[in-house]
């Protein structure tokens, strides 16, 4: 059983997609038992993965898939902002997933380096994410990995 990272290609869009859903789903039974009126807001206007929202994440170049023997067990997806908070060149995380039988096996984390090598590469001075304040589990990984985890109040119309 070996660990492959490597870029997202364009034949990742099944295996991507799946996960997608599988972790929208699991936040969406946890959004049901903990805020019930977010949970319909989602419910109305629910996420779904788009053959062209998923082209845009290959085409950055900066977003990767963990494989086990030939299966997608995670991945990452990115993208890189010219400028955002002071920071020039910013690389943006906008979905890190690991597939649920294989947490806790080092498989985000080995995503995650790989965003650090790719970031350090392209000269890239910052890594920002944003996390739902219940994933616990999202925010020690990214404490693990030196990331600066602050309670930040966001907005959007």
């Amino acid at each position: 059983m070996k660990l492959i990272i490597r870029q997202l290609a364009k034949n990742d869009y099944r295996p991507y997609k799946e996960l997608f859903e599988e972790a929208y789903y699991e936040y969406l039974e946890a959004l049901r038992h903990s805020d019930l009126r977010q949970y319909h807001k989602e419910m109305q206007n629910r996420r779904k993965v788009t053959l062209s929202r998923f082209n845009f994440y290959v085409q950055t170049g900066s977003s990767f898939v963990a494989e086990i023997d030939d299966t997608v067990v995670g991945y990452v997806a990115t993208q890189t902002i010219p400028f955002m908070r002071g920071h020039d060149k910013v690389l943006w995380i906008e979905y890190i997933v690991t597939r649920r039988e294989h947490r806790r096996q080092g498989v985000a984390i080995a995503l995650m380096e790989k965003l650090k090598d790719h970031a350090k590469q392209h000269r890239i001075g910052s890594i920002y994410a944003t996390i739902n304040p219940d994933n616990t589990a999202s925010i020690k990984l990214h404490q693990k990995l030196g990331f600066i985890v602050k309670k930040w109040i966001t907005a959007s119309l």
